[in-house]
Protein backbone atom coordinates (compact mmCIF):
# COMPACT_ATOMS: atom_id res chain seq x y z
CA UNK A 1 0.00 0.00 0.00
CA UNK A 2 0.91 3.69 -0.45
CA UNK A 3 -0.04 5.70 3.00
CA UNK A 4 -0.02 9.17 3.51
CA UNK A 5 0.18 10.66 7.42
CA UNK A 6 -0.36 13.84 8.08
CA UNK A 7 0.13 15.70 11.26
CA UNK A 8 -0.08 19.58 12.12
CA UNK A 9 2.36 19.50 14.87
CA UNK A 10 5.62 21.73 15.77
CA UNK A 11 5.97 20.26 18.90
CA UNK A 12 7.25 16.76 20.80
CA UNK A 13 4.27 14.43 22.54
CA UNK A 14 3.09 10.77 22.44
CA UNK A 15 0.50 11.61 18.52
CA UNK A 16 4.05 12.84 17.37
CA UNK A 17 6.30 9.76 18.80
CA UNK A 18 3.26 7.20 17.68
CA UNK A 19 3.17 8.40 13.98
CA UNK A 20 6.90 7.87 14.18
CA UNK A 21 6.14 4.36 15.16
CA UNK A 22 3.24 3.49 12.95
CA UNK A 23 5.36 4.98 9.71
CA UNK A 24 8.59 2.95 10.59
CA UNK A 25 6.71 -0.33 11.12
CA UNK A 26 4.62 0.13 8.34
CA UNK A 27 8.48 0.67 6.07
CA UNK A 28 9.33 -2.28 7.89
CA UNK A 29 6.57 -4.24 6.52
CA UNK A 30 7.25 -3.22 2.83
CA UNK A 31 4.35 -0.29 2.71
CA UNK A 32 5.19 3.03 0.62
CA UNK A 33 4.91 5.52 3.04
CA UNK A 34 5.16 9.39 3.26
CA UNK A 35 4.45 12.02 6.73
CA UNK A 36 2.90 15.10 5.52
CA UNK A 37 2.75 18.25 7.76
CA UNK A 38 5.40 20.69 9.02
CA UNK A 39 8.54 20.06 8.76
CA UNK A 40 10.18 22.98 10.72
CA UNK A 41 9.27 20.91 13.94
CA UNK A 42 10.29 17.38 15.74
CA UNK A 43 8.68 15.06 13.39
CA UNK A 44 10.57 17.04 10.16
CA UNK A 45 13.98 16.41 12.19
CA UNK A 46 12.62 12.66 12.83
CA UNK A 47 11.63 12.11 9.42
CA UNK A 48 15.28 12.84 8.54
CA UNK A 49 16.75 10.81 11.01
CA UNK A 50 14.94 7.54 9.93
CA UNK A 51 14.26 8.39 6.10
CA UNK A 52 11.21 9.14 6.20
CA UNK A 53 9.94 10.74 3.23
CA UNK A 54 8.31 14.16 3.84
CA UNK A 55 6.75 17.12 2.36
CA UNK A 56 5.40 20.28 4.01
CA UNK A 57 2.37 21.18 4.80
CA UNK A 58 1.31 24.54 6.77
CA UNK A 59 -2.02 24.02 7.21
CA UNK A 60 -3.27 27.26 9.12
CA UNK A 61 -5.78 26.48 10.99
CA UNK A 62 -9.03 24.54 9.53
CA UNK A 63 -9.72 26.80 6.19
CA UNK A 64 -6.33 26.97 4.86
CA UNK A 65 -7.06 26.80 0.94
CA UNK A 66 -4.00 26.60 -0.17
CA UNK A 67 -2.82 23.46 2.03
CA UNK A 68 -6.14 21.67 1.28
CA UNK A 69 -5.50 21.85 -2.41
CA UNK A 70 -2.10 21.00 -1.80
CA UNK A 71 -2.94 17.77 -0.03
CA UNK A 72 -5.79 16.68 -2.04
CA UNK A 73 -3.02 17.37 -5.48
CA UNK A 74 -0.79 15.05 -3.41
CA UNK A 75 -2.98 12.23 -2.57
CA UNK A 76 -3.25 12.00 -5.88
CA UNK A 77 -0.18 12.45 -7.83
CA UNK A 78 1.47 10.19 -5.57
CA UNK A 79 -1.44 7.86 -6.13
CA UNK A 80 -2.19 7.07 -2.41
CA UNK A 81 -4.03 4.23 -1.03
CA UNK A 82 -4.71 5.61 2.36
CA UNK A 83 -4.21 9.22 3.76
CA UNK A 84 -4.00 9.24 7.55
CA UNK A 85 -5.10 11.98 9.59
CA UNK A 86 -3.65 12.52 13.29
CA UNK A 87 -5.63 14.91 15.63
CA UNK A 88 -8.58 17.52 14.62
CA UNK A 89 -6.66 19.34 12.14
CA UNK A 90 -5.15 17.02 10.08
CA UNK A 91 -8.23 14.55 10.68
CA UNK A 92 -10.43 17.54 8.84
CA UNK A 93 -7.50 17.93 5.90
CA UNK A 94 -7.69 14.62 5.28
CA UNK A 95 -11.08 13.79 5.11
CA UNK A 96 -11.27 16.73 2.87
CA UNK A 97 -8.55 14.94 0.63
CA UNK A 98 -10.21 11.83 0.27
CA UNK A 99 -13.74 12.77 1.20
CA UNK A 100 -16.49 9.92 -0.77
CA UNK A 101 -13.62 8.58 -2.64
CA UNK A 102 -13.09 4.72 -2.38
CA UNK A 103 -9.17 5.10 -2.75
CA UNK A 104 -7.66 6.80 -1.89
CA UNK A 105 -9.32 6.16 1.89
CA UNK A 106 -9.49 8.67 4.60
CA UNK A 107 -8.45 7.44 8.11
CA UNK A 108 -8.02 9.12 11.21
CA UNK A 109 -6.46 8.84 14.89
CA UNK A 110 -8.70 9.99 18.07
CA UNK A 111 -5.80 10.39 20.38
CA UNK A 112 -8.06 11.88 23.20
CA UNK A 113 -11.38 11.95 24.66
CA UNK A 114 -11.76 15.58 23.72
CA UNK A 115 -11.86 14.73 19.92
CA UNK A 116 -15.25 14.69 18.37
CA UNK A 117 -15.42 17.48 15.62
CA UNK A 118 -14.64 17.37 12.31
CA UNK A 119 -13.99 13.58 11.60
CA UNK A 120 -17.26 12.91 10.04
CA UNK A 121 -15.69 13.12 6.44
CA UNK A 122 -13.09 10.19 7.43
CA UNK A 123 -14.22 6.34 6.56
CA UNK A 124 -12.95 5.30 9.55
CA UNK A 125 -11.76 6.48 12.82
CA UNK A 126 -9.01 4.52 15.27
CA UNK A 127 -9.46 5.17 19.07
CA UNK A 128 -6.73 5.03 20.89
CA UNK A 129 -8.50 3.74 23.70
CA UNK A 130 -12.46 2.10 24.41
CA UNK A 131 -12.98 4.99 26.72
CA UNK A 132 -12.08 7.32 23.36
CA UNK A 133 -14.32 5.14 20.77
CA UNK A 134 -17.11 5.24 23.64
CA UNK A 135 -16.93 9.15 23.43
CA UNK A 136 -17.10 9.50 19.82
CA UNK A 137 -20.32 7.03 19.68
CA UNK A 138 -21.59 8.67 22.32
CA UNK A 139 -21.52 12.01 20.28
CA UNK A 140 -22.91 10.40 17.08
CA UNK A 141 -20.15 8.33 15.36
CA UNK A 142 -21.29 5.07 14.48
CA UNK A 143 -19.86 2.22 16.17
CA UNK A 144 -18.85 0.38 13.13
CA UNK A 145 -16.68 3.00 11.62
CA UNK A 146 -15.02 3.51 14.64
CA UNK A 147 -11.97 0.83 16.04
CA UNK A 148 -9.85 0.60 19.53
CA UNK A 149 -5.82 0.47 18.44
CA UNK A 150 -4.03 0.90 21.47
CA UNK A 151 -1.04 3.20 21.15
CA UNK A 152 1.96 0.88 20.81
CA UNK A 153 5.76 1.25 21.60
CA UNK A 154 8.42 -0.53 21.34
CA UNK A 155 10.60 -2.70 23.61
CA UNK A 156 13.69 -1.29 24.77
CA UNK A 157 17.26 -3.04 25.55
CA UNK A 158 17.59 -4.41 29.83
CA UNK A 159 19.73 -1.13 30.75
CA UNK A 160 22.42 -1.23 33.67
CA UNK A 161 20.50 0.10 36.22
CA UNK A 162 23.28 0.75 38.59
CA UNK A 163 25.09 3.00 35.74
CA UNK A 164 21.60 4.41 34.77
CA UNK A 165 21.14 6.03 38.63
CA UNK A 166 24.72 7.37 38.74
CA UNK A 167 24.38 8.96 35.70
CA UNK A 168 20.88 10.34 36.86
CA UNK A 169 22.41 11.42 40.53
CA UNK A 170 20.17 9.01 42.28
CA UNK A 171 21.52 6.87 45.43
CA UNK A 172 21.23 3.51 46.12
CA UNK A 173 18.92 3.76 48.70
CA UNK A 174 16.49 6.03 46.93
CA UNK A 175 12.87 5.15 46.05
CA UNK A 176 12.99 7.07 42.45
CA UNK A 177 9.29 8.09 41.86
CA UNK A 178 9.41 9.34 37.87
CA UNK A 179 7.05 11.13 35.45
CA UNK A 180 7.35 11.77 31.83
CA UNK A 181 5.15 14.45 29.95
CA UNK A 182 4.68 18.05 28.71
CA UNK A 183 4.04 20.17 31.51
CA UNK A 184 0.48 21.13 31.08
CA UNK A 185 -2.22 21.53 33.27
CA UNK A 186 -3.96 18.46 32.12
CA UNK A 187 -1.04 16.23 33.15
CA UNK A 188 -1.11 18.14 36.81
CA UNK A 189 2.47 17.79 38.04
CA UNK A 190 1.15 20.47 40.40
CA UNK A 191 -0.38 17.30 42.21
CA UNK A 192 2.43 15.39 42.30
CA UNK A 193 4.58 17.92 43.87
CA UNK A 194 1.73 18.51 46.76
CA UNK A 195 1.71 14.92 47.11
CA UNK A 196 5.22 14.82 47.87
CA UNK A 197 4.93 17.58 50.37
CA UNK A 198 2.88 14.53 52.36
CA UNK A 199 5.21 11.71 51.89
CA UNK A 200 5.57 9.77 55.14
CA UNK A 201 8.36 7.67 53.21
CA UNK A 202 11.87 9.55 53.95
CA UNK A 203 13.64 7.94 50.79
CA UNK A 204 11.15 8.68 48.33
CA UNK A 205 12.46 11.56 45.71
CA UNK A 206 9.92 12.75 42.34
CA UNK A 207 11.63 13.06 38.77
CA UNK A 208 9.72 15.10 36.56
CA UNK A 209 10.86 14.34 32.72
CA UNK A 210 9.96 17.12 30.52
CA UNK A 211 10.01 20.61 28.99
CA UNK A 212 8.98 22.79 31.73
CA UNK A 213 9.68 26.28 30.18
CA UNK A 214 5.98 27.19 29.83
CA UNK A 215 3.55 29.56 32.36
CA UNK A 216 2.75 26.35 33.50
CA UNK A 217 5.86 25.07 34.15
CA UNK A 218 6.72 28.47 35.92
CA UNK A 219 3.42 27.67 38.06
CA UNK A 220 4.65 23.90 39.19
CA UNK A 221 8.34 25.16 40.09
CA UNK A 222 6.71 28.36 42.44
CA UNK A 223 5.34 25.83 44.67
CA UNK A 224 6.29 25.17 47.81
CA UNK A 225 8.63 21.85 47.80
CA UNK A 226 11.56 20.35 48.93
CA UNK A 227 14.35 20.52 46.23
CA UNK A 228 16.26 17.66 47.65
CA UNK A 229 12.97 15.32 46.87
CA UNK A 230 11.71 17.00 44.14
CA UNK A 231 14.09 17.40 40.86
CA UNK A 232 13.22 18.64 37.04
CA UNK A 233 15.17 16.89 34.26
CA UNK A 234 13.85 18.76 31.35
CA UNK A 235 13.27 17.13 28.09
CA UNK A 236 15.03 14.20 27.75
CA UNK A 237 14.91 12.01 23.69
CA UNK A 238 15.64 8.89 26.11
CA UNK A 239 12.82 8.20 28.04
CA UNK A 240 12.30 4.72 27.47
CA UNK A 241 16.00 4.11 28.13
CA UNK A 242 16.39 6.03 31.39
CA UNK A 243 12.85 4.71 33.07
CA UNK A 244 14.53 1.57 33.94
CA UNK A 245 16.42 3.61 36.53
CA UNK A 246 13.45 4.54 38.58
CA UNK A 247 10.96 2.36 41.04
CA UNK A 248 7.59 3.57 40.45
CA UNK A 249 5.76 5.73 37.59
CA UNK A 250 2.95 7.93 38.22
CA UNK A 251 0.51 9.48 36.02
CA UNK A 252 -2.09 11.32 37.83
CA UNK A 253 -3.87 13.29 34.83
CA UNK A 254 -6.92 14.94 34.57
CA UNK A 255 -7.58 14.11 31.36
CA UNK A 256 -6.05 11.28 28.70
CA UNK A 257 -6.82 9.13 26.31
CA UNK A 258 -4.30 6.35 26.37
CA UNK A 259 -1.01 8.53 27.46
CA UNK A 260 2.47 6.56 25.61
CA UNK A 261 4.26 7.07 28.66
CA UNK A 262 2.47 4.40 30.70
CA UNK A 263 3.15 1.71 28.18
CA UNK A 264 7.04 2.82 28.65
CA UNK A 265 6.67 2.31 32.02
CA UNK A 266 5.14 -0.88 31.46
CA UNK A 267 8.63 -1.33 29.13
CA UNK A 268 10.64 -0.44 32.30
CA UNK A 269 8.88 -2.99 34.71
CA UNK A 270 7.62 0.04 36.64
CA UNK A 271 4.87 -0.06 38.92
CA UNK A 272 2.15 2.75 37.35
CA UNK A 273 0.00 4.66 39.30
CA UNK A 274 -2.19 6.16 37.73
CA UNK A 275 -5.66 8.54 38.19
CA UNK A 276 -8.59 6.92 36.93
CA UNK A 277 -9.61 8.88 34.11
CA UNK A 278 -10.15 8.46 30.56
CA UNK A 279 -8.08 5.43 28.71
CA UNK A 280 -6.15 4.42 31.79
CA UNK A 281 -8.00 1.90 33.40
CA UNK A 282 -8.26 0.09 30.58
CA UNK A 283 -4.39 -1.38 31.12
CA UNK A 284 -3.70 0.23 34.73
CA UNK A 285 -6.12 -2.66 36.34
CA UNK A 286 -6.09 -1.65 39.80
CA UNK A 287 -4.62 -4.20 42.38
CA UNK A 288 -3.00 -5.73 38.95
CA UNK A 289 -1.16 -4.05 37.13
CA UNK A 290 -1.02 -0.64 39.30
CA UNK A 291 -3.10 1.22 41.51
CA UNK A 292 -5.56 3.84 40.07
CA UNK A 293 -6.50 7.14 42.04
CA UNK A 294 -9.03 9.92 41.89
CA UNK A 295 -7.87 12.76 39.56
CA UNK A 296 -6.97 16.07 41.69
CA UNK A 297 -6.08 14.30 44.91
CA UNK A 298 -2.62 15.04 45.94
CA UNK A 299 -3.54 12.84 49.46
CA UNK A 300 -4.60 9.89 47.71
CA UNK A 301 -1.52 10.20 45.18
CA UNK A 302 0.54 10.43 48.28
CA UNK A 303 -0.74 7.29 50.07
CA UNK A 304 -0.53 5.08 46.39
CA UNK A 305 2.87 6.40 46.16
CA UNK A 306 3.86 5.70 49.70
CA UNK A 307 2.10 2.30 50.34
CA UNK A 308 4.11 1.34 47.23
CA UNK A 309 7.56 2.37 48.75
CA UNK A 310 7.12 0.57 51.82
CA UNK A 311 5.30 -2.62 50.29
CA UNK A 312 8.38 -3.65 47.55
CA UNK A 313 6.87 -6.90 46.99
CA UNK A 314 3.55 -5.56 45.59
CA UNK A 315 5.43 -3.23 43.76
CA UNK A 316 7.04 -5.95 42.00
CA UNK A 317 3.96 -7.61 41.16
CA UNK A 318 2.55 -4.89 39.97
CA UNK A 319 5.46 -3.73 37.87
CA UNK A 320 5.65 -7.80 36.40
CA UNK A 321 2.01 -7.69 35.72
CA UNK A 322 2.12 -4.54 33.98
CA UNK A 323 5.49 -6.14 31.73
CA UNK A 324 3.03 -9.14 30.49
CA UNK A 325 0.06 -6.95 29.85
CA UNK A 326 2.55 -4.94 27.12
CA UNK A 327 3.68 -8.18 25.51
CA UNK A 328 -0.24 -9.46 25.46
CA UNK A 329 -0.89 -5.49 24.01
CA UNK A 330 0.68 -2.91 23.77
CA UNK A 331 3.88 -3.70 21.66
CA UNK A 332 4.22 -1.29 18.85
CA UNK A 333 4.42 -4.60 15.65
CA UNK A 334 0.62 -5.42 17.46
CA UNK A 335 -0.55 -1.77 16.77
CA UNK A 336 1.00 -1.90 12.98
CA UNK A 337 -0.64 -4.90 12.52
CA UNK A 338 -3.91 -3.73 13.36
CA UNK A 339 -3.79 -0.62 11.76
CA UNK A 340 -2.89 -1.66 8.42
CA UNK A 341 -5.93 -4.58 8.88
CA UNK A 342 -8.27 -2.08 9.36
CA UNK A 343 -6.72 -0.36 6.27
CA UNK A 344 -7.28 -3.51 4.16
CA UNK A 345 -10.74 -3.93 5.62
CA UNK A 346 -11.84 -0.49 4.39
CA UNK A 347 -10.11 -0.68 1.35
CA UNK A 348 -12.54 -1.69 -2.01
CA UNK A 349 -11.04 -5.32 -3.17
CA UNK A 350 -9.59 -5.03 -6.20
Amino acid sequence: MRIIHVLHSHGYGGAENHVVILMRGQIARGHDVMFVGPLDSWLGKACQEHGIPATHLRMSGLYDVFSHLKLWRLVRSWKADVVHGHLIRASYYVGHAAHLHKRPLAICSAHTTSAVKHMQRCRHILAASKAIQNNLIKHGYREDETSVVYTGVHDSPVQDRAALRRELGIADDVIAVAHAGRFVADKDQAAMVKAMGLMDHPKVQLFMIGANDGAYGDSVRQLPQDPARVHYLGFRSDVQRILQAFDVYIQPSLREGLPLAVSEAFVARLPVIASRIGGMPEVVLHEQTGLLVPPNDPPALAAAISRLAHDRALAQRLAEAGRQLYDEQLRADTMVDKALAIYERCLPKA
